[in-house]
Formats: structure tokens, sequence, C-alpha cells
């Protein structure tokens, strides 16, 4: 007979591979290691917080992307109840597939089509003279009710230190108010990665983090910010002609948006343009 399981994603699979608290946080020191995650830390203590479900937000991206690269889920599954595991009576109990948890969780909630258009984006990025800044205009289009893509051109995209500046292509799906997918750079191919972002309440602003192959064996973990274009301030202008601000002065005028307001045109682009 199934019945509901009380425990966590995050437990279950812990118990699955017969890991200790003390176990699963080495584990995921290593797993944090071979990917070049240089801020990992996670504590017993917290650990007991993430197995109870004893969370107001998530954790910061670096621990996401660890945890989810160490388990195989999404973390904000890892660390939820109710529908997201069914238990046997027996040992034979296995957590849902994941299709399955993605499909049922995007018909619930948001809807590829509510992100359509064009968004204001930036994110911080190593490079050899230090952290430099990029920012750009990246048009949404959706390609099914949870399925969507991407691009950052035009106008053409910012990047400071780099010319051609990076033109980003992005595929995704919807998994409840998270944008799960990948993105690669068409100037340069070397840089491609993993990109996940939460929709806040409203539609107009999405913060995640996305993760870059740096070199050969490492990857960086760095946040990116997405806030939606005012539509009125896009009338009768021609994409090709904008010339956006500094990347660095458009990192710090989305770090301090409202989540609820999208912005114009002319706060990111330069004068005359």
């Amino acid at each position: 007979m199934k019945v509901r399981s009380p425990k966590t994603l995050l437990q279950s699979l812990m118990s699955e591979r017969h890991l200790t608290r003390e176990r699963a946080i080495e584990a995921l020191d290593r797993r944090a290691r071979d990917m070049g995650v240089r801020d990992f830390a996670l504590s017993l203590r917290q650990l007991d917080r993430w197995l109870a479900g004893d969370l107001a937000t998530l954790p910061r991206p670096s621990l996401c992307m660890v945890v989810e690269m160490e388990f195989g889920y999404p973390v904000e599954r890892l660390l939820a109840f109710s529908d997201l595991v069914e238990a046997s009576t027996g040992p034979e109990a296995r957590p849902r597939p994941l299709d399955q948890l993605v499909s049922k969780a995007a018909t619930e909630s948001a809807r590829a089509d509510m992100l359509a258009g064009l968004w204001i984006t930036s994110y911080q990025f190593y490079s050899e003279e230090g952290i430099r800044y990029h920012a750009d205009i990246t048009r949404i289009t959706p390609q099914s009710s949870r399925r969507l893509t991407a691009r950052n051109y035009p106008p053409d995209p910012r990047t400071q230190g780099r010319v051609p500046a990076f033109r980003n292509e992005i595929e995704a799906q919807l998994a409840n108010r998270h944008v799960i997918g990948h993105w690669r750079n068409i100037s340069d191919t070397r840089y491609f990665g993993s990109i996940h972002l939460a929709i806040l309440p409203g539609e107009a602003v999405m913060e995640g983090y996305y993760t870059a192959f740096s070199s050969d064996i490492r990857v960086d973990v760095m946040g990116w910010k997405w806030v939606r274009l005012e539509p009125l301030s896009l009338s009768d202008v021609e994409l090709p002609q904008v010339a956006l601000k500094e990347p660095d002065a458009i990192y710090t005028l989305l770090e301090h948006s409202a989540y609820d307001a999208p912005l114009t045109l002319a706060a990111v682009a330069e004068r005359g343009t």
C-alpha cells in the first residue's frame, strides 16, 4: 500500500545511499572541491534545518548548485515534502521521477508566455584582471507552456574587457517558478554553462545564478539578475541602434531595482539612443 512519506526528498536520498549527516556533508564538500566552488560551507545545524524542511528561502546559489549536482534534483525539490516523495511500506521506496514533478509543477504555476519579451540582465564574471561585468537586453521567446529560448542581441551586449561582447543563447524550461536550463556563448564557444533563475512575484524580476567553465577544470558560480523592460518605453525603438550604458552601472542599477517595477529603456541606454 502506498503512503505519504514525512521525509524531505533529500532525506530519502541520503537514506538510500546510507549517508549519515556527517558523511553527507563530506560528500558535498568533495563535490564542491571537484566543481571549484570556493565558498561552500555547510554545518550540521544547517543540514538539520534542510532535513526538517525548516526554510523560508532557498540557500545561497553556491550551496544550491553543489547540492543539485550531488543529488541530481533541483534544490527546491530536495528540500520539500508532500507530492515530491511517494514511499511504500517496504524497502523499495523511491522518489517520484523528476520529469513527473516538473510537469505537475509547471501546469500549476508560471508559464513561459508570462516571461515573453525583453529583459535587461547583468552578471559578474572572473577574468585575469579580476571581477568584470556584463550587461545585455535579452529577448525571451516561449516554445511551449514551459519551454523557452532566449538570446541577448540585438542590441549589442556590453562585456567589460571583451571585444566582441558575449553573445549568449539560452534554452530552458520552467519548474514551478524557476527557470532552469543552459546557456552558450556564440561569440566564443569555449564558454557555456547552466542557469537557474527564480521568478519573483509580479513576473518583473528574475534572480539566480549561472555556472561557467573558466578553465578545463574550474567551474565558477556567479549571480545573474534580470529585470523586465517596460514595453511602453520601447515604442518606435530600433533595437540595433540602442547603445547600453556601462555594464557595471547597469549591474548596480539592477541590484537596487524594485521587485515589482519594470525598468524603462532610458534607464539602461546611453543618452541619444
